[in-house]
């Protein structure tokens, strides 16, 4: 039989998304329960026969308790007709702009059946701790933030966006991501798929190489995120009724009231087994076992690493995942030292935890913002208090507008407190990092004017050949009757 998808768009409380509901399938990616007890469950994540991530829970009957993620295999391992679908979706959605609705149902096609919500949304290419995400999960760990639920969001809504690899990192090729960047400068939009797996996390499908030139390079990488809708909302109201009413469904981007679901989505989704095993669960069983070979940290380019020490950690996201969007009027007021404004407290009525959260919030959602936020509250002594905080926040931030700042306050020579104490660590810091970026680029540029310089001694030499070829040959050319 074909695959069944069907699409729908929507908006629910201000998300846009689109739903869909894959009845039947290729069943090439997806979830399923490998073993489980009284206290532990092991979940694998495989694409076609290959079981990519291992995700282990420790504690049931604790929702709040993190989980283990693992990775055991790759899917460069598959066939290429699984990464074409991938890189082809992924193209039309980065390269041409188009639309989720109809250039996502070839991958929604390889899905188990389900219920998904497919969006679009800025990812972390870290694991949530400061480490870089391609060759951080080779060892079995708990991960912080990979909980089913997480006391400081509650029941808002957030995008799962740090990163979880399926390609192997020795699957690194550094010409392919420096072929990504050239790409970046002729105005590309970097992006990839992934799905959502446990927490704030997703396994990146397709983008490897686009999500660590993006690192590189400072450039925001955005995904298209694949998320199940495996939650159920009950009904908590006690109204003598037995039997508790189910009034949505849920994912960590958005719960959808039933009265919004199509018609017969809900008995579907009651009737959908969460974890049937797939056709090829004896061939993946024998695989399970497995594991990743650790890769050296030379594999790739140091200042992956150290930006991916950058980007926002659980902490960071989890403190502003209550935030919807903060107006420049707000942000006005916190620098003048205010954090109420129009009558209403901005975060809450501690300007402290109000700095904290705006400021986290802004280095999750909008970088640019959040810079000029940082640096104008650290101009003003009046707001002391936070300084400490935030300029701690921007010593990992390797930006030239922030160099300038803390370089200006280093050469002043006057007494600026804990600001000048940051400052002499950040200026210290952005020399080694100069000096790493000088010799790292003056390395691929030699690298790449050696390929020249070779390819160009070959063209010369064939060239020549052909040249002196024809030379031989003329003697032996057939005259024309007319001579």
């Amino acid at each position: 039989m074909n695959p069944n998808v069907s699409i729908t768009t929507m908006n629910v409380s201000g998300r846009n998304f689109v739903f869909a509901n894959v009845v039947r399938s290729m069943s090439q990616i997806g979830f399923f329960r490998h073993s489980s007890n009284l206290n532990t469950t092991t979940d694998i994540f495989f694409i076609e026969k290959e079981p990519i991530l291992k995700i282990i829970n420790p504690n049931i009957n604790d929702e709040f308790h993190n989980k283990s993620i693992e990775q055991i295999s790759g899917a460069e391992k598959c066939s290429d007709f699984i990464q074409v679908r991938l890189s082809t979706a992924c193209d039309n959605v980065f390269g041409y702009n188009q639309g989720l609705e109809r250039t996502l149902i070839p991958v929604l096609e390889l899905f188990k059946p389900g219920l998904y919500v497919l969006h679009e949304a800025q990812m972390q290419p870290c694991d949530g701790n400061g480490g870089f995400f391609w060759n951080a999960y080779g060892v079995k760990k708990e991960i912080n933030g990979t909980s089913d639920k997480n006391a400081v969001i509650g029941n808002s809504r957030y995008s799962p966006c740090f990163l979880v690899p399926t390609h192997q990192a020795s699957n690194f090729q550094a010409k392919r991501m420096y072929s990504e960047s050239d790409k970046f400068k002729l105005g590309k939009k970097p992006g990839g798929i992934a799905v959502h797996i446990s927490g704030m996390f997703s396994a990146l499908l397709t983008g490897h190489h686009t999500a660590t030139a993006a690192l590189a390079n400072d450039t925001d990488f955005r995904c298209v995120v694949i998320e199940p809708v495996n939650e159920v909302v009950y009904d908590n109201s006690k109204k003598g009724k037995k039997e508790r009413r189910i009034t949505a469904l849920s994912c960590p981007y958005v719960t959808i009231p039933v009265e919004e679901l199509p018609a017969g989505t809900l008995e579907r989704f009651l009737i959908t087994r969460k974890y049937i095993k797939p056709f090829d669960f004896p061939e993946i069983r024998t695989k399970i076992g497995k594991h990743l070979k650790t890769v050296s940290r030379k594999v790739f380019p140091s200042n992956v690493y150290e930006k991916a020490e950058l980007l926002p950690d659980c902490a960071l996201v989890e403190s502003a995942a209550g935030i919807d969007s903060v107006s420049e009027e707000q942000l006005t007021a916190l620098l003048a030292g205010e954090s109420m404004y129009d009558g209403e407290y901005i975060v809450s009525n501690n300007y402290y935890s109000s700095i904290v959260a705006v400021t986290n919030y802004l280095q999750t959602a909008d970088f640019k913002r959040f810079l000029s936020f940082a640096l104008e509250l650290l101009k003003n002594d009046e707001l002391a208090a936070v300084h400490k905080y935030v300029a701690e926040r921007l010593l990992t931030v390797m930006n030239p507008a922030v160099y300038e700042f803390f370089a200006s306050v280093e050469s002043s020579g006057e007494d600026t407190g804990i600001v000048g104490e940051i400052a002499d660590k950040y200026v210290k810091r952005w020399k080694e990092h100069s000096e790493r970026k000088a010799k790292l680029d003056d390395g691929y540029h030699k690298k790449r004017q050696k390929k020249s310089n070779t390819a160009q001694a070959i063209a010369e030499s064939r060239g020549i050949a052909t040249l002196e070829a024809a030379v031989r040959n003329i003697g032996d050319m057939p005259r024309s009757d007319n001579r």
